[in-house]
């Protein structure tokens, strides 16, 4: 279990499917935006900023392995919906 407690909101089916670490990340940067202060929620920018961060360390890792997998590209296609808003939302 990792001490953040993302371990506990993972879905167990998710083992072998999809890489953890990854996953355990997204969980950190969901929870971050939960903060009952709202000044300490991370802005959209913030969040897209860190999803692609996440992004381009799997991409890193997917170009390392010359494979690209279904996971990786619906990854790709959920940080470019946050953009499209974060983008809508500096209009």
């Amino acid at each position: 279990m990792s001490s953040d407690g993302a371990d506990e909101i993972l879905d167990k089916k998710l083992a072998g499917v999809c890489d953890l670490e990854q996953v355990r990340s997204l969980a950190r940067i969901a929870h971050r935006c939960l903060h009952k202060t709202p000044r300490k929620r991370p802005t959209i920018g913030e969040v897209s900023r860190a999803i692609t961060k996440l992004n381009q360390k799997h991409l890193v890792r997917v170009e390392s392995r010359t494979t690209m997998s279904y996971g990786s590209e619906e990854f790709s296609g959920v940080v470019s919906c946050i953009e499209v808003q974060e983008n809508h939302n500096l209009e």
